[in-house]
């Protein structure tokens, strides 16, 4: 019987280092997160798209994180992948993610260890702690 790793972003913001943490290892990040909460980002989506569009990986995250929290998976899943494969360290955790849960893209761990791995390299301390927990375990289960 094939052992499946359970791990949740959700989850793992929530219980182990809380968005504050997070947003402290990307500089983009914590506004993203205050643009959402606040409703305003929104408002700039044709201007993330732009520089979206021009290469920018904070802005590729900000999309990725604005239609995640639209539910339009397909859209989430592309500048997710765009953002990570421009080396953007949060958004290379969270497809790593992804690809462990098999959410938005087809459940790949061994895809998800690798995305998880280049995180931490960058100084991701996340994905440093998750990628260690999951390279040693069969099963890993958040709080």
């Amino acid at each position: 019987m094939k052992k499946h790793v359970v791990v949740t972003s959700l989850l793992l913001n929530t219980c182990l280092f809380g968005g504050a943490a997070v947003a402290g290892t990307n500089p983009g990040y914590g506004q993203v997160l205050a643009a959402l909460d606040s409703g305003k980002l929104i408002v700039t989506e044709r201007s993330l798209l732009s520089q979206a569009r021009n290469g920018d990986s904070n802005a590729q995250l900000a999309l990725a994180k604005m239609y995640e929290g639209n539910r339009d998976d397909e859209r989430t899943a592309k500048w997710y992948i765009r953002s990570a494969n421009n080396g953007n360290a949060e958004a290379q955790f969270q497809l790593g993610l992804l690809y462990i849960d098999g959410e938005l893209v087809e459940e790949d761990p061994e895809t998800g260890l690798d995305w998880l791995r280049m995180a931490a390299a960058q100084g991701h301390v996340s994905a440093q702690m998750v990628h260690e927990s999951l390279k040693n375990e069969d099963f890993f289960i958040g709080c």
